[in-house]
């Protein structure tokens, strides 16, 4: 009996597996199946082989060779795509979940392989070219500087590892080209991982086309007696011209790319943090307040970013961003307020709190107007995630504006809450923390270290226990290096000052003068030491 009953309860847990393993299944987006990336593997490997041989294909030549010879190139290239594929799905899984990052991968790589063809067809014919210099003037480098770029040094210098086993193909099964691209792919991936600036690109590329140069000498070393002076420096000219070639073509269509697979490079980044955009302007004349607070947010951010090893420029651009929705009304917040009064006042809690939380749909809409980046209005949506607007919160509670419940006042907090969604990454939940912790210190009395760092801790360990973190992938670790770096920088802003001493001479000198304006006698002006100098 007792092991029936075993059977039946293992037959019922894997019935619940299947129907719960084919729900998720049905749950994954029709574009985003495996399947579609694996299609766009073999599409890739299609085109490549048909790339590597367009020559016989469309010169008649194909008769001329062995069947045997592009069928042996297929599987060469079939099995490197297989390699490659294995070690991008073992080191970065989350970009192979992604079939628009793989169809990325497959046109950067077809468009480095179109161009060694280009090269190497204009060699042949146009520019008649030495086999010996045409070994160093494929564009190996294209490929890994684009992705690495685009996606990361990792995934650079793995999908230069395949052009490069293509372009040797190309070349009569080159083992100098094989090398040539795994040395230019390994020092773009390293290079090119932080660039910020156009022209980094363009030295990036020159720094590779370098790196090719040893290799040059290299083979130069080993066949010195038979070596001609003059190939040695067409070579090295060939691997330069490369590299700076590569390089152009990449600042040329790279943006072409960002557009079309919504991806924020550093370059993109970088042009956004001039305070000259339309948007930070308006912001510094219509709500000063919050663009201060802006200012400081990304300071506080972009430190702690730093400190965990996330993107910091990232953080600060999108903390420049995070409240642009309060252009809206910029009165209704507490940093811009002015002399007329709070303007809340007149308004009951749950109207404010409409007021207040609008300005994250309404920074949306404008982050798209202006056609700010993904990540960029991302953080504009997740910097206050579901948190509790708490000041209205608490003013509805002693207003009494609830349903009575049981004898007692009870307010709905779901009422009083942002739409969210909470924190996705951890740039945006590095902002999420620091905005608060901005905002709690401009009501600290005491601004020694230990006050700050209670206070930075109270208001991170509260998101901690509401839930906002726990989409951000930060770690407990991680959680304290960043609490550890707002009280630094916070104690080194709100840092005190010795206070100048008093000028008397100066002040004495302004109180006679302002005496004589009102008609007064000097000697019945106080002297600025508290008592006058005539008795009345």
């Amino acid at each position: 009996m007792k092991n029936w009953v075993s059977k039946e309860r293992a037959r019922k847990i894997r019935t619940r597996e299947k129907q719960a393993g084919k729900t998720a299944s049905d749950r994954i987006p029709m574009l985003q199946r495996p399947i579609y990336g694996f299609l766009l593997a073999v599409a890739l490997w299609l085109v490549t082989v048909l790339l590597v041989h367009i020559d016989q294909f469309f010169d008649g030549a194909v008769a001329k060779v062995s069947g045997f010879n592009i069928m042996g190139d297929a599987v060469f290239l079939l099995a490197g795509i297989f390699a490659v594929s294995l070690a991008l799905q073992m080191v970065v899984p989350s970009r192979m979940r992604n079939n628009a990052r793989v169809l990325l991968l497959v046109l950067v790589a077809i468009v480095a392989t179109a161009s060694a063809r280009l090269t190497l067809y204009g060699a042949q014919t146009a520019f008649p070219i030495k086999p010996e210099i045409m070994v160093f003037l494929m564009p190996v480098v294209l490929a890994p500087l684009m992705a690495t770029i685009m996606l990361g040094g990792i995934t650079g210098a793995l999908l230069g590892f395949w052009t490069s086993l293509v372009m040797s193909i190309m070349l009569d099964h080159s083992f100098a080209v094989l090398l040539t691209g795994i040395v230019a792919s390994v020092v773009a991936a390293r290079i090119a991982d932080q660039v910020r600036t156009r022209a980094k690109v363009i030295r990036a590329g020159v720094v590779v086309g370098l790196a090719e140069v040893t290799l040059v000498l290299a083979v130069t070393a080993m066949n010195w007696r038979g070596t001609d002076i003059m190939l040695v420096f067409d070579q090295a000219g060939a691997c330069l011209l490369s590299g700076f070639l590569s390089a152009l073509i990449v600042l040329l269509i790279l943006p072409a790319f960002e557009s079309t697979f919504q991806i924020t490079t550093d370059l993109t980044l970088l042009e956004l943090t001039d305070l000259s955009h339309p948007l930070l302007q308006r912001l510094a004349m219509e709500a000063p307040g919050t663009y201060h607070h802006s200012l400081i947010v990304a300071n506080l951010a972009q430190v702690a970013s730093d400190e965990i090893g996330a993107n910091s420029l990232l953080t600060r651009v999108c903390a420049y961003f995070h409240d642009i929705g309060k252009l809206t009304k910029p009165d209704f917040f507490a940093e811009n307020l002015n002399q007329r009064g709070n303007p809340h006042d007149d308004l009951p809690p749950s109207m404010s709190t409409l007021v207040i939380t609008a300005h994250v749909k309404e920074g949306l809409s404008l982050a798209m107007m202006h056609k700010l980046p993904a990540p960029v209005k991302a953080v504009i949506t997740e910097h206050h995630g579901t948190s509790l607007v708490s000041c209205f919160h608490h003013k509805a509670k002693s207003q009494k504006e609830s349903e009575v419940v049981g004898g007692k006042e009870r307010v709905d907090e779901g009422d009083f809450r942002y739409p969210g969604p909470r924190p996705t990454f951890k740039e945006s939940a590095i902002i999420c923390m620091a905005d608060s912790v901005e905002a709690a210190s401009r009501t600290i009395e005491k601004t020694t270290p230990g006050h700050i760092e209670q206070l930075v801790n109270t208001i991170v360990d509260k998101k901690l226990v509401d839930g906002q973190l726990d989409d951000s992938d930060l770690s407990l670790r991680e959680l304290t290096q960043v609490k550890r770096s707002f009280v630094f920088t916070l104690t080194n802003m709100l840092h005190g000052r010795v206070p100048y001493p008093k000028d008397e001479d100066h002040q004495q000198s302004e109180s006679v003068a302002s005496g004589r304006t009102e008609g007064k006698s000097p000697a019945r002006v106080s002297t600025g030491t508290g008592r006058g100098t005539g008795e009345g």
